[in-house]
């Protein structure tokens, strides 16, 4: 079959031009010719044939498989061929996590994909995805985006993954919900977790990543059917004469996640190669439909044989093209086109007189990996240096870089009994995920992350500080005057200190009794958002970005004071309608069908400190005409 050149190095945004050229082309070019592969109709029990893998290094070995039977619709539109294995050790070993997608023949005629295990089993008895439904799935998969991507450019729309229909501006760190998922992936059950003929979990061979990182990757891949464990990138002399070899049907297939001073990568096994189009797995992958990973070949180090199911140990070697499709029945991609990866940099100094350690990774763009892919890097890059302080206070500074938009900089310090122990890395890192994620699965409009680039610098310590008291210098305040307080705040293990802070009241503020809280960042965020309930419903990007700079651009180390102002209009639906006269008001409230709620906004004042400060207080006072006059009086 004639295969398809791809321009090398085209500009990629999520799924963009250069996928809509690939899946067009896709639909064009053909597929296998059905005459290579069984009919599952046609199958009887007793057949028998052989299949491939590879069990060490890059070296094809065969295996027996007998059919024992077919059952169909063990999901809809599926069916699964049952086949007794022999050979390759596999009487010991048994199905072998790895093996997805393996190669089995009968007379010459591909019939699937391995890709089903019972755990425990005595016989290493497969379930094995038929390659015709394989290319059914892969085809419409193809079509489909083909035709959404034409549509799209009829539009002058740039072709974007699927639509996050719930959605969240809330970030992580400041005790709010956390971003909702729109598109995700789909837990997949698979063998390691119970009892049943499952999906064939894929090995996730993990090189430089920390036993904390490992455990986010655990807790947060393990559902997706993925089998996170600790590994090692391979030897050069296996990548100078093992790199350069072609995918083959039975070699390892390695798809990446993260590459560079770190690496993740799943691995399994190539089904079928028909021109530059390589169908592997036979099973989902993460179930995303479209997706965008490096396509890479792999090294099959050894195979640890276990009670449960065996496991290959392997290796990704070199990148060979994109994995664009994860259906039902398998993963397919493309032979040729460069993956679009987001670099990420991390500069990390944990302690006064250590060097600074930099690291350099690209990851996948996957909107539904990729905070978690951010959180398990910057875990491994601050545990390389060993434990750290049971006391500690890290200086985080971030920047999120976007394509034609102001970039998103968090810049702050963190301290206190959160950041220590286990969950401290989670912690710490939580808000920088958190915005990545609202980025990424924003349903607004597209956004293109250029770039994360970090500085993490950690001392021993703890530099907090509680809010202690609060004294007002009078409790009465004239209108264009300000509210002058003293802050007593007691920082740990230290003499307590005093701050002064001023607060201006405006000349036209009404007189009356009105409240002045001080306190932390937290609360002064979680205040700003009840006060503002557009914050929490953004309806276009802008205003998406203006909800995570009020979260991202104060300061830990801040006292803050808010007092109320009046209320300014109504927030329907999400939108702002400020200063409404009073009779529009009371008819939107006399609306039930119409739910609105008030906009307020707060005087606020900060004074920095050169710690982190947690609590709050609340006190009354007074704005009246002439307090000073009456002060001077009594």
């Amino acid at each position: 079959m004639r295969s398809m050149t791809i321009r090398r190095g085209a500009s990629l945004f999520g799924l963009g031009g250069l996928l809509a050229t690939l899946l067009t082309a896709a639909v064009v070019a053909g597929e296998p010719d059905s005459k290579l592969y069984w009919d599952v109709n046609d199958l009887r029990p007793g057949m028998k044939g052989v299949g491939k893998t590879v069990m060490v290094g890059t070296k094809l070995e065969e295996f027996g498989a007998e059919v024992l039977g077919v059952m169909r619709d063990v999901s809809p539109g599926r069916d699964m061929v049952l086949c007794r294995l022999t050979g390759c050790n596999l009487e010991h070993a048994g199905i072998i996590q790895g093996m997805s997608g393996s190669p089995i023949y009968i007379d010459g005629k591909l019939i699937g994909a391995v890709a089903f295990a019972w755990e425990f089993g005595k016989d290493p008895i497969a379930g094995v995805t038929p390659f015709q439904q394989m290319v059914q799935y892969v085809r419409a998969n193809d079509r489909r985006l083909a035709a959404e991507a034409k549509a799209k450019q009829k539009n002058g729309e740039a072709p974007i993954q699927a639509a996050r229909l719930s959605f969240s501006s809330a970030v992580d760190g400041f005790e709010v919900d956390d971003p909702a998922p729109g598109r995700s992936a789909m837990p997949l059950p698979v063998s390691g977790g119970g009892a049943g003929m499952l999906p064939i979990a894929t090995p996730l061979a993990a090189s430089g990543f920390s036993p904390r990182a490992m455990s986010i990757l655990e807790s947060r891949l393990r559902p997706l059917g993925m089998a996170p464990m600790a590994g090692g990138g391979a030897g050069d002399w296996i990548l100078k004469e093992e790199g350069d070899k072609p995918l083959a049907p039975g070699s390892p297939l390695s798809v990446a996640m993260v590459m560079g001073d770190f690496d993740l990568s799943g691995i399994g096994t190539v089904t079928h190669v028909e021109g530059d189009r390589v169908y592997g797995f036979g099973h989902p992958m993460f179930s995303l439909g479209a997706c965008e990973f490096p396509l890479m070949t792999g090294y099959i180090h050894t195979v640890y044989p276990r009670a449960s199911v065996s496991m290959k140990m392997g290796s990704p070697l070199k990148v060979v093209g994109v994995l664009d499709t994860d259906v039902s029945t398998c993963v397919a991609g493309r032979l040729g086109p460069r993956p679009d990866m987001l670099p990420m940099t991390v500069h990390v100094k944990t302690g006064r007189y250590s060097d600074v350690r930099t690291y350099n990774v690209q990851m996948v763009r996957e909107p539904t990996l990729l905070s978690s892919l951010v959180m398990s890097v910057l875990t491994s890059a601050i545990d390389t240096e060993g434990n750290l302080p049971d006391e500690l206070t890290a200086r985080l500074k971030a920047e999120v870089k976007l394509k034609d938009l102001e970039a998103i900089t968090l810049s702050d310090t963190f301290s206190g009994p959160r950041y220590t122990g286990q969950a401290g890395a989670s912690a710490l890192f939580g808000p920088l995920a958190s915005i990545v994620n609202i980025l990424v699965r924003n349903p607004m409009a597209p956004v293109r992350i250029e770039r994360i680039d970090c500085n993490v610098e950690i001392e021993q310590g703890r530099k907090v500080a509680t809010i202690e008291s609060v004294r007002l210098l009078s409790n009465t305040v004239e209108p264009g005057k300000a509210l002058k307080a003293s802050v007593v705040l007691k920082p740990f293990k230290g003499e307590r200190q005093t701050v002064e802070l001023a607060l201006a009241i405006p000349a036209d503020f009404p007189e009356g009794s009105h409240e002045a809280v001080f306190c932390d960042l937290t609360n002064s965020v979680r205040r700003r958002f009840r006060n503002e309930p557009s914050l929490t419903e953004p309806r276009d990007l802008q205003a998406m970005l203006r909800s995570l700079h009020i979260q991202t651009d104060p300061k830990r180390t801040g006292i803050y004071v808010h007092v109320q102002a009046p209320e300014r209009g109504l927030a329907v639906a999400g939108q702002d309608l400020p200063n409404l006269p009073e009779s529009v008001r009371a008819v939107f409230a006399s609306k039930r069908e119409v739910p609105a709620t008030s906009i307020r906004s707060d005087l606020i004042e900060v004074a920095s400190t050169p710690w982190v400060v947690e609590g709050a207080q609340t006190l009354k006072f007074t704005v009246a005409k002439d307090a000073g006059l009456s002060l001077s009086l009594k």
